[in-house]
């Protein structure tokens, strides 16, 4: 048998440094675990900057006249449901003892056409208020414009309404809606009013007669 003689160190050394070398197709192809999300963090950081670029261009174009102007019509269109909700408030509440005090705010702030309208509304319903001992409270649900032609706005108004009357002592919930249309450039001047009537007894803003003396 052949001896080939002693195995020397600087072979076992080669020998396990070829076995121990990875694959140059294999593990040494692949990077560390932190290095994706190193990448993964840039790539978020790029958008996030991205993104903050695009809003600051945003901001200082043309699009921030549209926002004031968005806000500019949102302010006009609060003052004008704060008009109309104060109509509506004031008209709501009648007291039969005072309808002087209802007249008045039936015909504030109104126009020169619609106030005549409003009296003879009041003269109507009048005797019939006083009659059944009428009186109503009232609180403001909601207030919205509906739609407006440049300087008219329609508001719609919902009010909380609780009457009492002879008939009805312990009181009668109801929604009241008003429709109130009015004028910016005249200083907000109603200039018609709808639903008025309600709430009241009987439809009472109808022109109806006044019940005669005892209702019969």
């Amino acid at each position: 048998m052949t001896n080939s003689g002693p195995i020397s160190n600087s072979d076992v050394t080669e020998q396990d440094r070829a076995t121990s070398t990875p694959d140059a197709a294999g593990t040494t192809s692949r990077g560390p675990w932190w290095s994706s999300v190193r990448t993964l963090a840039i790539v978020t950081v790029l958008a996030l900057v991205t993104a903050v670029t695009f809003g600051v261009l945003w901001a200082t174009d043309d699009s921030s006249e549209q926002l004031q102007d968005l806000q500019s019509l949102l302010d006009i269109e609060a003052e004008a449901e704060a008009v109309a909700s104060d109509y509506a408030l004031s008209v709501s509440e009648v007291d039969f003892r005072d309808l002087d005090a209802w007249r008045a705010a039936l015909t504030d702030g109104v126009s020169e056409q619609l106030a005549p309208k409003l009296e003879g509304a009041v003269d109507v319903v009048a005797p019939w208020l006083t009659q059944m001992e009428y009186t109503a409270e009232a609180r403001l649900l909601a207030a919205e414009v509906s739609r407006n032609d440049g300087d008219v706005f329609v508001v719609q108004v919902f009010v909380d309404m609780v009457s009492k009357s002879k008939q009805t002592p312990d009181g009668v919930a109801a929604t009241a809606t008003y429709t109130v249309t009015m004028d910016r450039a005249s200083d907000w001047t109603i200039t018609d009013v709808g639903g008025v009537s309600a709430g009241l007894p009987g439809g009472a803003g109808e022109a109806e007669p006044a019940p005669a003396d005892g209702g019969r």
